[in-house]
């Protein structure tokens, strides 16, 4: 795959304004509105990271597999039950209990995207999310780029996503759920619907509070009051958030009786970040052997930094951390005495795993060389404080590579050169048991910024493989 028309010298900011798609999605002015800047160029992929990504989406596909047989092998043998606590940890006895039904028994999230440092040695996989944002811009760009003569990857994001649900549940009326928690993705999430809508009519974005439950048929009531009955949901909000989602009791009783499929599945374990700390953990070397083929571990240790849970449970003496902590020459036994970390040092990333509401967006976020170490010393404190109820992880702080990238200016819209550090999403979607790269979402923010994510200086665009 490679650009077969257009160049950065030949497309302008009104080429690429007047191919998106006619929608507030990208207001008409840049993205004022929006707070994304756009490039006249996708992100170029070598030939080396397009093998990578071809080869992730269906190891991290079996890789969830691996957890959910994990948590279930877990639940029934007390040398793993230090692993069914991490996954229980500040969660419902009613959410674990509905998770355990045998209608998920082999369920596992049907789209799966990976973040992705772009770092001096390759990729540094630093978060799965199983609920992921962007699935409407990745198909708005790629719209975009086309048009303009680029061969980017992934042709028809929204044809995909459409074929994959229909999969699950075949010639279903869909309802995209929306929670007000995930307001901030309503806009994107609505321009999906309405391109798949032009070639499915019954799918629909929907309110979790108009959804209903008539003559024992799940289904949502418009603006006009009239019922919709549905069969499959595609829920776009977290598990942690229930308790504040209207009619989550129906949407559950519904999905208990068989009235409607739900994708995501309830299933909390499959949404925590701290399995990456697992994948290196060697009190599960043999766990993983038996469930993931050597080329998938293999990759899958290759791509995840150090990572450790921040367990504040006392160490014996006779043992050692696990997996060992050294920083420099020094080995450490307690998480605590991290907190005398040097500046240098402390290249370090502190987050909640996952079921909290600080655990998405960048929230809840410490970069240990980023702050003062009495902010480093708190943040330490609050997370093993937490441990009980929000695990939260240690993680090598990655640092992206610096490079060149092209952006037009807000207001003067020339075309500006700059450096900067870049984040890459791949959407992995799961049709039976096929795994497809459906496309890839580049983040580029100036090289100064520690986080990277969607921020008002920062570049989104769509990703092409120069060949």
């Amino acid at each position: 795959m490679s650009a077969t028309l257009g160049s950065p010298s030949s497309i302008s900011l009104e080429n690429l304004i007047q191919v998106l798609p006619q929608t507030s999605l990208f207001a008409t002015e840049q993205t004022a509105g929006t707070g994304w800047l756009l490039s006249p160029e996708p992100y170029p992929l070598s030939n080396s990271q397009w093998d990578v990504l071809n080869r992730l989406g269906s190891c991290l596909y079996r890789f969830s597999h691996a957890l959910d047989k994990l948590s279930k092998t877990a639940q029934k043998e007390p040398e793993l039950a230090w692993v069914l606590n991490l996954f229980e940890a500040g969660k419902p006895d009613t959410l674990l209990n509905f998770s355990r039904m045998n209608r998920f028994k082999s369920q596992v999230p049907l789209v799966i995207r990976p973040d992705l440092l772009v770092t001096e040695s390759g990729f540094a996989l630093c978060e799965i999310d199983a609920v992921p944002g962007g699935i409407g811009f990745i198909t708005a760009l790629n719209t975009a780029y086309q048009a303009l003569g680029f061969d980017v990857v992934g042709k028809d994001p929204a044809g995909d996503f459409l074929n994959m649900l229909l999969a699950e549940a075949p010639n279903a009326t869909i309802a995209v759920v929306v929670s007000d928690e995930a307001a901030d993705y309503r806009l994107e999430l609505a321009y999906l619907v309405d391109r798949i809508k032009a070639v499915y009519p019954a799918i629909y974005l929907v309110h979790p509070k108009q959804i209903t439950l008539v003559q024992n048929q799940l289904g949502f009531l418009d603006e006009a009051g009239e019922f919709t009955p549905i069969q499959l949901i595609y829920r776009f909000f977290e598990l942690f958030d229930l308790p504040n989602i209207p009619q989550i009791e129906l949407i559950q009783y519904a999905v208990k009786k068989g009235l409607v499929t739900c994708t995501p599945p309830f299933k909390p374990h499959l949404e925590e970040k701290l399995v990456l700390a697992l994948i290196h953990h060697p009190r599960l070397k043999a766990v993983w052997e038996s469930l993931l083929s050597a080329e998938d571990l293999t990759l899958l240790k290759s791509l995840v930094p150090e990572t450790w849970i921040l367990d504040p449970a006392p160490i014996p003496s006779h043992a050692a951390v696990i997996p060992p902590l050294y920083f420099g020459e020094k080995q450490y036994w307690d998480f605590q005495h991290l907190g005398h970390l040097s500046q240098k040092q402390r290249e370090l990333v502190i987050k909640p795993s996952g079921f909290s509401p600080l655990a998405w967006g960048s929230r809840g976020v410490t970069v240990g060389h980023d702050v003062s170490q009495e902010a480093w010393q708190q943040a330490l404190n609050t997370a093993m404080g937490q441990f009980q109820q929000t695990p939260h992880l240690l993680q090598r702080f990655m640092k992206p590579i610096a490079e060149p990238y092209t952006y037009f200016h807000p207001t003067s819209k020339e075309v500006i050169q700059a450096e900067g550090r870049t984040r890459l999403c791949p959407y992995y979607f799961v049709t039976g048991e096929s795994v497809a790269l459906a496309g890839v979402l580049a983040t580029t923010c100036p090289k100064d910024k520690k986080i990277i994510h969607g921020m008002q200086d920062g570049v989104m665009r769509s990703c092409q493989v120069l060949m």
